[in-house]
């Protein structure tokens, strides 16, 4: 029998109230809300200097039979339960820019800032450092690709945002997201000169999906640059926000190509460290220190 929307409803409320009253008589100081399992790792490492002297559990997912219940939109329902021994550990998605209300360490939520957590497996300073360690004879700068790419995407990636804000069709983050997961970035040719190949064919990808999209007007574009400047996105770092596991896997394909199949586990997933220095991380680590203030 297929359960009902009512009947998770009344389900999550429950498995809420149970891990927020029951934290202590379970033994825990602090309980976890992340998106799925793949996402405890990342927290961890940011946690663990706050959390090493406190008993704590990641909830990836809760089991309702055969269905197992996971992602952001299943956590962000208990929003207004979230506190001190309750936090929830979320993706930034697009929702910190376009300004969603209550997303926020006040309201005891950690976002990633960047798109999502594999975003900052791709910051291209800490990822060009870990590759230098691993390439032989071949060369290839990852922040040269980054900022590359940075730049081909921006102009479409202003205008997808504006059309979301302005609730306008025509042009979306999964159609731009398609632009860049369609390139192989495995082809010798194209990773020549810091990858220009893969470059061009995600702009002309872009180009070919833009090609017919009503454009918006001088004065959205500029509201949308400038909220985006306020929160310091530019065509330098816009590549953070985008979808994660785009830019991620596009990464993961190249350095394969570029070294082998031991190239996620040897470069992409080490790059990341809580000692890394970018806008992004350095908030969620205030975000982090903010929460612990709070529930002192």
């Amino acid at each position: 029998m297929a359960v009902t929307n009512s009947q998770l409803n009344a389900f999550e409320a429950a498995i809420v109230r149970n891990i927020s009253a029951g934290t202590i008589l379970a033994g825990y100081d602090i309980c976890f809300r992340v998106e799925d399992a793949v996402d405890i790792a990342f927290w961890q490492k940011l946690l663990e200097p706050k959390t090493r002297d406190k008993k704590v559990k990641f909830f990836p997912f809760v089991q309702y039979g055969s269905k197992r219940i996971t992602g952001k939109s299943y956590i962000m329902k208990h929003q207004a339960q979230a506190n001190a021994n309750y936090i929830l550990c979320v993706d930034s998605d697009l929702d910190r820019i376009l300004g969603k209300e209550g997303f926020d360490a006040e309201h005891y939520i950690l976002q990633t800032y960047a798109y999502s957590w594999e975003n900052h497996h791709c910051w291209s300073q800490a990822l060009q450092l870990t590759w230098m360690q691993w390439q032989k004879n071949v060369e290839f700068d990852f922040t040269a690709f980054l900022s590359g790419l940075s730049a081909v995407i921006y102009d479409a990636f202003v205008l997808m945002l504006t059309k979301k804000r302005l609730f306008h069709r025509g042009f979306t983050l999964d159609t731009l997201c398609n632009c860049i997961d369609k390139v192989q970035g495995n082809q010798k040719e194209a990773l020549l000169h810091n990858g220009e190949g893969i470059l061009s064919a995600i702009a002309n990808n872009i180009y070919l999906k833009m090609e017919n999209v009503a454009s918006e007007t001088t004065e959205d574009i500029s509201l949308t640059i400038q909220r985006l400047e306020e929160l310091g996105i530019s065509q330098a770092n816009c590549y953070l926000y985008m979808q994660g596991h785009s830019v991620f896997n596009l990464v993961s394909r190249i350095g394969k190509a570029l070294l082998d199949e031991s190239f996620e586990y040897q470069v992409l997933i080490p790059s990341f460290s809580i000692d890394n220095d970018y806008q992004e991380l350095n908030s969620i680590k205030k975000d982090i220190a903010k929460v612990f203030v709070q529930s002192n």
